[in-house]
């Protein structure tokens, strides 16, 4: 836009008031806009004088009201001191003070009144955002500002703004979220906003209301969708959750890995009762984008990790509601199932096993076994954990699950290594192998580990020593001694003779043909690599084990007899 300049016939807003703390007669009420339009559209020329003119604005609009003759008049100034404030670059600036960040909440508040109900005031609420980003801004660029929103009664306008919003205010609830997940940093904040205001119930009501626009199909102009709007106000009940899980818990930081005590206390859980619901009503009600969660999902997943699921009985009814009991179980386990399901669906393709019983895997996609992206890590890791502490608290989940995993009606094909297997079970063990997958391996040990019922012998026999190895000596689990000598299979229907180390039926035939087409070459490779390996484990004390050949030369059992030429023996 072309930039006029002062001597044309519009004053500028800030020529008009000259800084002045009288109000304007009505007949200047126009020129008031006209200037304020005209700055907003020739920014460049009072960004010199930022300091003053933000002053004036926050003195007349938002301080004193002198000059607030019109929502449109609201519009334009608040308009202004946003682009201002994106210029922020001191703690001194007036636009990061407690003063001018209470004035603005406390004018968000009072232009969201004047627009409620009310859809020719589209300029009332345009300003109330405008005065919301104002506020945002302040608090990204100046982190300082964040704790004048306890001082101020920042908390009770956001509050007091999301309860009165509709369906159709979805750039304003955006806005109320963004400054909450800014502000929210304290336990003491987080106990405030959930004892005295509830705040936890307003979130909750405010998704609950955009995920059933999410499903109309009516088309708004709105600066946000719904699902961004739900998934910020997910983030800023996360981190109400947390901070106030550290408030009663007593400023103690939540163990990444801990399923079990890092759940809010029965006494206060039912107070996040709205929340809980609304949080598994979007697992239910959002689909996967092309194999991923949705962005409000992902945040769900990781709140409801903050839950008990067995007491005390409110939240056990929402987990497990009366009328249909699985609901939420199997829809969870859908979603983990589909993720991994896609992540195989494009990497790996398993072919019926020809007769040497090994599974043919496309070369080209051997990656998977590599390395997974971070972003189905940082997907499947939260929903793992909600799985593992549903099954912890639960025998009914854990044996449900399990027939998920390892279906009773299904006959599995145990001359098959356990990750070559089809099924869900098989995708899971090749998770647990991936060196590159963060977190996700260990969880994933962590998974198989409670559906088969915390019995690492069971575990073994279903993955494979092998493939037990490094999750247990991550996890610091002990290997049983009898491990070796207990190879009656255990998992689902199969009884028969299960090799501990590959996972696979032992039928001694074939072993007995696979040594006999061995040359004693190979024989004695095979063994010293068998040495070598033990050696290792021996070391890193995750097994006790001794070359046999070592320790019968040590008992005097016998002793190696040096080669001599045949001239040098006794007659």
């Amino acid at each position: 836009m072309a930039i006029s300049n002062n001597s044309s016939s519009v004053k500028s807003y800030f020529a008009l008031v000259d800084n002045s703390a009288k109000a304007v007669s009505k007949a200047q009420l126009s020129d008031i806009e006209n200037g304020l339009a005209y700055v907003a559209n020739n920014l460049p020329l009072f960004v010199g004088e930022r300091t003053r003119y933000t002053g004036i604005i926050l003195q007349r609009f938002v301080y004193t009201g002198v000059d607030r003759c019109s929502a449109k008049a609201c519009l334009l100034a608040l308009s202004i001191l946003k682009e201002f404030g994106r210029l922020v670059d001191s703690s001194r600036d007036e636009l990061v003070t407690e003063k001018a960040i209470h004035g603005l909440l406390q004018l968000a508040a009072s232009l969201r009144k004047e627009a409620h109900g009310d859809i020719k005031q589209s300029d009332a609420l345009n300003a109330c955002n405008e005065a919301l980003t104002c506020v945002a801004n302040a608090m990204l660029l100046q982190p300082a500002s964040r704790e004048y929103m306890g001082k101020c009664q920042g908390f009770e306008a956001l509050s007091e703004i999301l309860g009165s919003l509709t369906d159709t205010d979805a750039t304003t609830a955006f806005l109320c979220g963004r400054c909450l997940l800014l502000s929210l940093v304290s336990e003491k904040v987080a106990m405030h906003c959930v004892k005295e205001l509830n705040l936890q119930s307003v979130l909750a009501q405010t998704v609950s209301m955009f995920l059933d626009r999410d499903h109309d199909s009516t088309v708004l102009s709105e600066r946000f969708t719904p699902q961004q709007v739900v998934a910020e106000l997910f983030k800023a009940a996360m981190s109400l959750c947390v901070y106030f899980q550290r408030g009663v818990g007593g400023g103690q930081r939540l163990a990444l890995n801990n399923t079990k005590d890092d759940s809010l206390p029965s006494e206060n859980a039912v107070d996040f009762a709205d929340l809980l619901t609304v949080i598994l009503k979007s697992l239910r009600v959002l689909e996967l984008n092309s194999g991923h969660l949705a962005d409000p999902s992902k945040q769900a997943v990781s709140i409801a990790l903050n839950f008990p699921t067995m007491h005390p009985e409110p939240i056990k009814d929402i987990w497990f509601p009366p009328k249909d009991r699985w609901i939420n179980v199997d829809r969870i386990f859908e979603l983990f199932k589909s993720i991994i399901d896609h992540v195989f669906s494009k990497t790996t393709t398993i072919e019926s096993p020809p007769a040497s019983n090994t599974t043919k895997i496309d070369n080209t996609k051997k990656n998977t076994l590599l390395c997974i992206s971070e972003n189905y890590q940082n997907e499947l890791t939260p929903l793992t954990l909600v799985l593992i502490r549903l099954m912890s608290e639960s025998s009914d989940v854990r044996l449900r699950i399990f027939h998920q995993v390892y279906p009773p009606n299904v006959e599995v094909d145990y001359k098959l290594l356990p990750e070559n297997r089809p099924g869900i079970a098989s995708w899971i063990v090749r998770l647990m192998r991936v060196p590159q997958g963060g977190m996700l391996p260990g969880a994933m040990g962590d998974f198989l580990l409670t559906v088969l019922g915390q019995d690492i012998k069971q575990f073994i026999m279903a993955v494979g020593y092998g493939n037990a190895a490094g999750y247990m000596l991550a996890r610091g689990i002990e290997m049983p001694e009898d491990v070796l000598d207990n190879a009656k299979g255990v998992v689902g229907e199969n009884t028969s003779m299960v090799d501990p180390v590959t996972g696979r039926n032992l039928n001694q035939a074939d072993i007995n043909k696979e040594l006999a087409n061995m040359t004693e070459e190979e024989k004695e490779r095979e063994a010293e690599r068998l040495f070598v390996l033990f050696e290792r484990l021996n070391k890193t004390g995750f097994i006790k084990t001794e070359n046999p050949v070592r320790a019968a030369m040590q008992s005097g059992r016998f002793k190696e007899i040096p080669d001599s030429p045949s001239g040098d023996e006794s007659d």
